[in-house]
């Protein structure tokens, strides 16, 4: 395949219909969010492993999707899918860390301080390193029972965060935990502010430029009641 043919077209945020498109990968995730907050935290950890064993255990016809995509060299996929399968696999264990803490009140009394899931949780993903990053940023956040929209930046190789996706589906993880949302150049400003300004996006997660950065970090405030 030449580096100048078209590799994969790709359903993006249409910009007509992009607040639509954003609104129902959030629907998506809202539903989801509370059986998967309410899943084991050993049962999320075996969903975890099960993805990163499917990764390993497939890396050599990933590579060669990831270098069509991107004309990257072997080396480079099966590295990215290697640290891509570790980072699952470090999220796992944080699946069953210990979370709550325990405060002396007297001699006849404690208390203690628990955390609770955060919600839809939303990650901008770099075009450099995209299936690593993808595994980083959704790791930690689906072992703790949160639900995640991946954005890849517009630049970004799509057919990783489609993977993660689809390998984390056949580990058993439920539909709408793991969305994703694509979209051209000329619509990514106005999908990242669909994505920010839905009051259910709880918390938001960003590698890329520092324009992106300052975007991402001046969005929120914009919200009503945050």
């Amino acid at each position: 395949m030449s580096v100048t043919e078209l590799y994969r077209t790709i359903p993006a945020a249409d910009a007509d219909v992009r607040a639509a498109d954003v609104r129902a990968a959030v629907d998506a995730a809202q539903a989801a969010y509370p059986g998967w907050a309410a899943t084991g935290a050993a049962e999320r950890r075996t969903v975890l492993l099960g993805a990163a064993h499917l990764l390993e255990e497939r890396t050599e016809a990933l590579a060669g999707i990831l270098r069509q995509e991107t004309a990257g060299s072997l080396a480079w996929a099966e590295f990215n899918i290697r640290l891509a399968a570790g980072q699952l696999r470090q999220g796992a264990a944080m699946a069953t860390r210990p979370v709550a803490e325990l405060l002396g009140g007297g001699a006849d009394r404690a208390g203690s301080v628990g955390r609770e899931q955060a919600g839809v949780v939303v990650s901008f993903v770099p075009w450099n390193g995209s299936m690593v990053y993808c595994a980083r940023a959704i790791a930690v956040t689906l072992a703790v029972g949160n639900t995640v929209l991946i954005r890849p930046g517009a630049d970004a190789p799509v057919m990783s965060g489609i993977i993660i996706a689809d390998v984390l589906a056949e580990a058993g993880l439920p539909t709408g935990v793991v969305n994703l949302v694509a979209n051209d150049h000329a619509d990514a400003p106005a999908a990242v502010e669909a994505l920010i300004a839905d009051p259910r996006v709880r918390r938001v997660t960003v590698t890329g430029p520092v324009g992106a950065g300052r975007a991402v970090g001046r969005l929120p405030a914009q919200r009503p009641g945050r």
